[in-house]
């Protein structure tokens, strides 16, 4: 699962602008935080509970026997390093190293955590973690809160998605929930009992409202598809389901990096932008001579400008009013959609009204702003998008001549 976008570029423009102290000081965190997220590997959580097939499901993903069958290790953590190698930490904090491939013989006695590193290319761009949910309920709450604080992309393995499992889920954030899926394990013994479509078409109604897609799988076959041969089993790795849920993956987290590149030379582009505008100013004003605009003239495109952030708030009025905790990335995602509509809107006023003009650009950057905000995905910046767009329609009421409204 190797990315096609070329990253290092601009990893190291944003890294050089930072060094230079190219951005002002209110943008200098967000690109601080931008270049953490693009140096960073995407982080895949794969849990569930015990016996559910987590580590063969993670040695499927990755194409190799990185997991061996072992018991009892809470959290495994699958990286790239240099050389194979593999850290053991245990309940005292002790931390024991082994060099060479991950062995279950290598496993010290009460081991909580272990760390695998592999020099596997595909590890540069994503992390696997496996958690797994043992214990009583309090604990496995407690590990589901955990996964959530870091995750970008959850894979749930399960058989039957039971209430247990239901209720544990329940509480994960939507933000999450957008990123993640349901994966039924060893869907092949299910088919054999005639068991697998029931199943599927029970957990429908759930997937919809709790996760991206599901994916029934035949892990094993999957592993054979990829590993039995030098070639990969074409045949075998589609009707395993491997094909589609290994494409899956790959696009959330394809989606995920080209989102940090894109705002990552958004802000880059902004700022060489900005210079190119004041260095290619006039040498006064008065070799700027737009016509005339006819005093008191109202611009349609500014009342339509008007009604669009309107409508965009009676829209999240009433989508989240019988919400008690409204979504911030949703809250997000329907700022940035207004945003942008209103940028593009505003390119139709009238080039000669400097004000329109003006409002043009301060719509533009207050769009980035809010990309960058995506970021966050937290009640803050849903509030700093809110608050940008009402901003926004103030200004646009004033240029307008109608009355501000609050």
């Amino acid at each position: 699962m190797t990315m096609s976008h070329p990253l290092e570029p601009v990893v190291q423009r944003l890294q050089s602008a930072l060094e230079g102290d190219v951005f002002p000081s209110e943008w200098h965190q967000w690109g601080t935080r931008l270049l953490d997220h693009l140096r960073k590997p995407v982080q895949v959580a794969v849990v569930g509970m015990h016996g559910s097939g987590k580590s063969a499901l993670i040695n499927m993903l990755l194409g190799q026997q990185a997991i061996p069958r072992v018991q009892d290790i809470p959290v495994i953590e699958i990286a790239h390093g240099l050389k194979p190698r593999s850290l053991f930490e245990l309940d005292d904090g002790t931390c024991i190293r082994r060099s060479g491939e991950f062995q279950a013989r290598d496993v010290p006695e009460n081991t909580v955590r272990a760390r695998v590193e592999l020099d596997d290319d595909s590890l540069l761009r994503q992390n696997f973690v496996e958690v797994g949910l043992t214990d009583n309920a309090g604990h496995q709450a407690s590990m589901v809160n955990w996964i959530t604080q870091w995750a970008d992309i959850v894979l749930w393995c399960t058989e039957s998605f039971d209430e247990t499992e239901q209720r544990l889920w329940a509480g994960v954030p939507d933000d999450i929930k957008d990123h993640s899926f349901l994966v039924l394990t060893m869907a092949d013994r299910q088919m054999m009992r005639g068991v697998l479509q029931q199943r599927i078409e029970e957990l429908e109604p759930i997937v919809s409202e709790e996760f991206l897609c599901l994916y029934p799988i035949a892990t094993e076959q999957a592993i054979t598809a990829r590993t039995a041969g030098p070639n990969l089993n074409h045949a075998l790795w589609k009707s395993s389901g491997g094909e589609q849920l290994m494409s899956g993956v790959s696009q959330q987290i394809e989606n995920g990096r080209t989102a940090d590149m894109d705002q990552a030379q958004m802000l880059l582009n902004k700022f060489v932008r900005e210079a190119d505008r004041i260095v290619n100013l006039p040498a006064s004003i008065a070799d700027v001579r737009p016509a005339a605009v006819k005093p008191g003239s109202k611009d349609p495109t500014l009342e339509s400008a008007l009604k669009l952030l309107q409508d965009c708030a009676n829209d999240m009025l009433a989508e989240y009013a019988n919400q008690k905790e409204p979504q911030a990335e949703k809250i997000l995602n329907k700022c940035v959609e207004s945003a942008n509509r209103l940028a593009e809107m505003l390119q139709a006023t009238d080039p000669r009204d400097l004000m329109a003009q003006d409002l043009q650009l301060d719509t533009e950057d207050s769009a980035e702003m809010m990309l960058l905000f995506q970021l966050e995905r937290d009640e803050d910046a849903a509030v700093d998008a809110v608050t940008l767009l009402l901003q926004l329609k103030k200004e646009i009421a004033h240029a307008a001549g109608a009355p501000k409204q609050s």
